[in-house]
C-alpha cells in the first residue's frame, strides 16, 4: 500500500468514527481504544509542522469536512514519505480497528386479512377496510401482480442505474495526441477575459515528462489568463500508458513539491484519485511588474492515467477558490477524455 493509500485509508476511518463516535462505531470498549490509539498516532505525528498544525485545527473545527480530511491526509503522505516506520505503526493500528457495526433498517410490515363469513366477508388492508365482493378481489390480485412488477422492474433499474454509475469512470490510456491536448480548457471553459498566450505546447515519448518518463506518452501545457489585475493559469496534461505509471508521475510529483522549501502545503478539496496543493511562501519578489501584490500555488491531481498540474498566480486575491475551480475543471476533463466523451467540463473564477 503507498504512503498516499495509507494515509487515504486512516483518514477514512478517523472520519467514519468521528462521525458516529468511536464507541458507537466499533461497538466495544476494545474497539474504542484502538480508534483511539489509531487517533494519537496521527496527531503524534502530523502536529510535527506548522502545516500539520493547521490541517488538525481544521479537523477539530470541521470533523465532517472534506476539505480537513484531505489536509490531515495530505500531512499524513508527507509524515509517511519521511518516516517508513510509522507505515507498519498506521497498519497495525488500523488492524487494531474493529468494522463499523452494521446497522440494519426497519422491517414494515402490512397484513393483509380476510374475515367474517361467505356472506358478509372484509378484507382488511391495514387501515383500509373492504367489502369482500369478486370484484374486489379480482382488483387486489391485479394490483398485487402489479406490485410486484414495480418492486421487481424498480429493484432491476437500481442495479443498473448502480452499475452504470460505475461504468462511468473509466481508467484508459489517451493514446491520440489530439485527445490529450482536448483535456486542456479552449476559450468556452473560462470566462471571456482569460486570453491564451499561443497554442498548447506539446510532446510526445520521453520529451519534456517531468519528474518522471516511465510510461510517459503525452505532454500538453497551455497559459491563459488576463493582464489586470493578474490572474494566469499554466494548466498541464501528462498522459501514460497505465494508472500504475500515472500515479508513480503524481507521487514524485507531490514529493518535489513538497520538498521545496519555498512551498507550503495547503488544505485542497480531494479531486480524482488523490490530489494535493501548495503555496509559494510569500517572499520579496512576489510583485509583479505593475506593483501588483501577487500570490501563487500549485495544485495536481491523479486522475487514472492521466496527471494534471495547475500553476496559478493572481493579484485579484482569488487564490485558493479560483486553484480549486481549475483544478476541478482540469480533473473532470481529464475523467471526461478517458470516458470516452469531448472534454466540456468548464470553470467559473
Amino acid at each position: 500500500m503507498s504512503p498516499t493509500d495509507l494515509a487515504g485509508a486512516v483518514v477514512s476511518t478517523l472520519a467514519s468514527g468521528a462521525a458516529s463516535g468511536a464507541g458507537a462505531a466499533t461497538g466495544t470498549t476494545t474497539g474504542t481504544a484502538a480508534f483511539t490509539r489509531l487517533s494519537e498516532l496521527v496527531r503524534r505525528h502530523v502536529d510535527r509542522s506548522d502545516e500539520g498544525r493547521g490541517a488538525l485545527d481544521l479537523w477539530d473545527a470541521e470533523p465532517g469536512s472534506e476539505q480537513a480530511a484531505e489536509a490531515v491526509r495530505a500531512c499524513l503522505t508527507v509524515e509517511l514519505e519521511g518516516d517508513p516506520g510509522l507505515a507498519d505503526q498506521l497498519r497495525a493500528a488500523l488492524r487494531a480497528v474493529p468494522p463499523p457495526v452494521p446497522t440494519h433498517p426497519p422491517t414494515i410490515t402490512q397484513q393483509v386479512h380476510i374475515g367474517g363469513n361467505a356472506n358478509h366477508a372484509t378484507i382488511n388492508v391495514g387501515p383500509l377496510h373492504l367489502k369482500k365482493t369478486t370484484g374486489t378481489v379480482v382488483t387486489l390480485a391485479v394490483i398485487g401482480v402489479v406490485l410486484a412488477l414495480l418492486v421487481t422492474l424498480g429493484f432491476r433499474s437500481v442495479v443498473q442505474m448502480l452499475g452504470d454509475g460505475e461504468g462511468e469512470r473509466k481508467v484508459v490510456p489517451l493514446t491520440e495526441l489530439a485527445t490529450v491536448k482536448s483535456v486542456l480548457p479552449d476559450s468556452d471553459s473560462l470566462p471571456a477575459e482569460f486570453k491564451s498566450d499561443g497554442d498548447p505546447e506539446v510532446t510526445t515519448g520521453e520529451q519534456g515528462c517531468q519528474p518522471t518518463c516511465e510510461g510517459h506518452l503525452f505532454t500538453a501545457t497551455t497559459t491563459m489568463g488576463r493582464e489586470r489585475p493578474q490572474k494566469t493559469a499554466v494548466l498541464y496534461v501528462g498522459a501514460f500508458d497505465s494508472a500504475a505509471h500515472a500515479a508513480e508521475a503524481f507521487e514524485e510529483l507531490r514529493k518535489d513539491l513538497a520538498d521545496s522549501s519555498e512551498k507550503t502545503l495547503m488544505s485542497f478539496p480531494s479531486m480524482g484519485d488523490t490530489s494535493t496543493a501548495f503555496r509559494l511562501t510569500p517572499g520579496k519578489n512576489m510583485i509583479n511588474e505593475d506593483d501588483e501584490s501577487i500570490e501563487e500555488a500549485e495544485a495536481g491531481a491523479l486522475v487514472g492515467t492521466v496527471v494534471v498540474f495547475v500553476r496559478y498566480t493572481t493579484a485579484a486575491g482569488d487564490l485558493e477558490p479560483s486553484l480549486t475551480a481549475l483544478g476541478r475543471m482540469m480533473a473532470d476533463r481529464a475523467q471526461e477524455a478517458q470516458n470516452g466523451s469531448a472534454p466540456s467540463a468548464s470553470a467559473s473564477l
